[in-house]
Formats: structure tokens, sequence, C-alpha cells
């Protein structure tokens, strides 16, 4: 019995061993509260810094409330104009980034302005790429939605120093935020009336958090992003016009010319959205969350996209087979969008897209990004003075992060993983039916 039980322990500990082996270690905040250099210093680097100073000269603490501050944008060091605004507001932004260390902000205006070369708005955000050490993932999936795969506006940023009532706070991305606006999703909001033409913006999302949300037949998570504010005959009215869309989608012929999916869904907008999110293989895009798409009154179709959030994309995640290169993740994971691979003309459509845009793809993964990597580097160095985070696990990096103890190192990583990718999409892609 004595040997029995001993045995027992030994296999019990084993697995135990064997389960916490494949675990990342407990994560850490690895700042440097000491290191806090000058706005004089950090304009050397090259690219633009930003002052923010809230009223109260406290930290900002809540995703829900706003706090009064002011703002200055230095950027004629790198030709940008500089910027001034004494009366905006702050507050905190993201799900589970906001839980990080480094924390990222939605900016408020009076008014609209235009900043570092982007169009007028009120709207911003500060993107704090923490958990990206390439401090890129995020700017080059903006950049193939502005260039590659540009079927509906996709956001634009700048990378920025940030310093936070007089702190240094790291290099964040300064930019576009998704709202209904001229210069941004440029479509006309729908108004306060079920009787009302107009668009609106959506975001599949399994937090279900916004002021209306509801589940399709098929499980989709629905919020409703933009106008968020909207009576019940509205949101009826908006929920049944998606559940419609679904059940095509999801009929006996979807792939019907007149009756089937292409009646309500973009077809060019799907396959740039889904080019963009499986090529960067955005565990996010699994029908999780920061999945928008739009409402466009005018041609009466549903518009997948802007393509956001992918700080944890191009290998920088442990699970759900994130850090391989292999595999059609979204195609498999993404509810709607694996459905219309029944649809020989989707697939048809989708391969001549990609070979049309592959050779700018390649040429961006090996030019585009180590051209921003240089001009990050100076740049980079005061974020992991600040950050100390070099071959540290920070949520949830793939296993070889403590191979990795430079940003080159970690920039050369991203540059491979997107290469063997593309080489293996480059033969899936062409190999469906």
């Amino acid at each position: 019995m004595r040997q029995k039980y001993s045995i027992l322990c030994f296999l019990i500990m084993a697995i135990i061993f064997a389960s916490c082996a494949h675990r990342p270690p407990a994560e850490r905040d690895y700042e440097d509260v000491s290191y806090n250099p000058s706005a004089a210093e950090l304009e050397r680097t090259g690219i633009p810094v930003i002052k923010i100073v809230t009223d109260d000269g406290q930290e900002i603490e809540s995703k829900s409330e706003w706090k009064a501050a002011l703002i200055e944008v230095i950027g004629n060091h790198c030709g940008f104009e500089n910027v001034s605004i004494e009366t905006m507001k702050i507050k905190g932004r993201g799900n589970t980034t906001w839980g990080l260390p480094k924390r990222p902000y939605s900016i408020k205006l009076d008014s609209k302005s235009e900043i570092l070369g982007m169009k007028k708005s009120k709207r911003w955000v500060l993107i704090a790429n923490y958990s990206d050490k390439a401090l890129l993932r995020n700017d080059y999936a903006s950049y193939l939605g502005n260039s590659l795969y540009d079927a509906c506006w996709n956001p634009s940023f700048k990378s920025v120093h940030l310093i936070l009532n007089d702190t240094y706070r790291g290099v964040y991305l300064f930019g576009e935020q998704i709202k209904i606006d001229k210069n941004r999703v440029n479509i006309k909001s729908i108004g306060k009336s079920k009787d009302d033409e107009g668009g609106f913006i959506f975001e599949i999302n399994e937090r279900l958090d916004e002021k209306f949300n509801f589940k399709t037949k098929k499980g989709v998570c629905i919020s409703l992003k933009d106008p968020d504010d909207v009576d019940s005959e509205v949101q009826q009215k908006v929920q049944a016009m998606i559940q419609t869309a679904e059940d095509v989608l999801f009929g006996k012929h979807p792939e019907d010319p007149e009756n089937g999916w292409r009646k309500y869904f973009d077809e060019k907008s799907v396959i740039d959205w889904y080019l963009t999110n499986e090529i960067t293989k955005n565990i996010d895009a699994a029908y999780w969350g920061s999945i928008y798409f739009y409402f466009e009154p005018k041609d009466g179709l549903f518009h997948m996209g802007p393509s956001w959030d992918f700080d944890i994309s191009c290998g920088n995640v442990y699970y759900d087979g994130g850090d391989k290169y292999t595999g059609l993740f979204v195609k498999e994971k993404s509810v709607w969008v694996r459905r219309l691979f029944s649809d020989p003309e989707f697939v048809a459509k989708l391969k001549q897209r990609w070979n049309s845009t592959k050779q700018e793809l390649y040429d961006s993964i090996n030019t585009w990004i180590p051209e921003q990597a240089a001009l990050l580097e100076a740049s980079a160095e005061h974020n992991f003075k600040k950050w100390q985070i070099l071959g540290n696990y920070v949520w949830p990096n793939e296993f070889g992060f403590s191979e990795r103890k430079t940003y080159q190192s970690e920039v050369d990583y991203l540059i491979n993983w997107l290469n063997l990718r593309y080489e293996y999409l480059d033969k899936a892609i062409n190999r469906l039916k």
C-alpha cells in the first residue's frame, strides 16, 4: 500500500511539474522609477515628444472618468508642427492592457485639431505597446491597412515619447481612434429614430461591455460602439439587420449572386480584413475582441474593419498556437469568415488578392520594418531603460523571450517570424479550393 501511495504521489508531482514547465513565469513590474530623461534629451532621438499635465497633477486611474489636462506636442525637430492645447481631457483605455504597468490612454480635445500630420479630430489614443518589445506590431498593421489592404479607412499612428505629469512613460503610439467622423469612418451616423437612415460601428467583443450588446444565433458577441447612446427601437433595428445578414450567410445558398451573403457584406473589405489578420496571426481575430465592422448606408452593406489591436500578433503570444507561424488561424477560428470559405468565388478572389499584393507584402516585411526599427533605435533605448523588460517575461510573450535581451533581437524575431509566415501562407492560400 505504501509503495502504491508513493508511486501515486510521484505521478501527481510529475504532472504538476510538467504543467508548470509550460506556464509563463509570474509577471513583475520592471519599471525604473528613477529614470526620467528631459524632453530636450528625448527630442534628439528623432521622434516627437508629447507632454501631458493633468489639472490636479495626479495619476489617471479611471477608464470611465475623464480628467482635465493640457497637452503639448513637440514635433518640429522631426518635420511636424508643434501643438499646444490648454483644455483637453484624458482617461484610461484598453482591457487587458489597462492592467499592465505601462498604461494606454484616450484623449478628447475640445475642438478638432490636426496632430503630427494626421487629419483633424477630437479623439485620439496613446497605445502603450508594453507587451510588444519590437514596438512595431500595431504600427505595421496600420501600414498594411493603409497601403496594401485598404478597402476601408484604417487608423494611422506616430511613434512618440510620452511625458505624463513630468514623468517619462516611454515610447507610445499616438494615433487615430475609431469613430464616425469625416476624417475617420466617414459614414452618416444613424439618428435617434428607427426610421433614420444612417450607419453605425460595431465590435465583435466577447466582453459584451458596451451600453448595447447582444449575441447572434451563431454565438457571435456584438457590441454597439458608435453611436453608443441610442434608444431601444434603434437597438432592435440594428440587431435585426446583423442577424439577417448572418442568417443569409449560414443559409442554404450563401453564394447566391443576388440574394446571398454579398447582398449584406462588402466582399473586398472582408478579404482585406482577413489577409491583414491572417498574415499577422492576430489572436484577437478569433472572434474574441477588437474586431470592428460598420454599416455604410450609401451602399447598404456591412464593411469589415477598421483593423485594430495587434500588439500580441506576429508570434508574440504563448497560447492558442499564436507563436507558431503555421496554420490558417483566422480561417478556422472566426465564425463568419470560416463560413465564407465554402464559397468558391470568395476563395478565388482571396487568392487573387493575395497574389497581387504578396510582393509588396514581402518587401514591407524586409524593408519597411527594418527601416522603422532603425528610426526607433535611439528612442527604444530610452523606453527599455524605463521599462527593463528585454529578456524578461511580460504577458503574454512566447517562451523564447528570455533569449532576446536587446531591442534588435526583438526586431529580428519579428522579421524572421513574418518571413516564415509569408512562406507558409503563400503555399497554404494557393492550395485553397
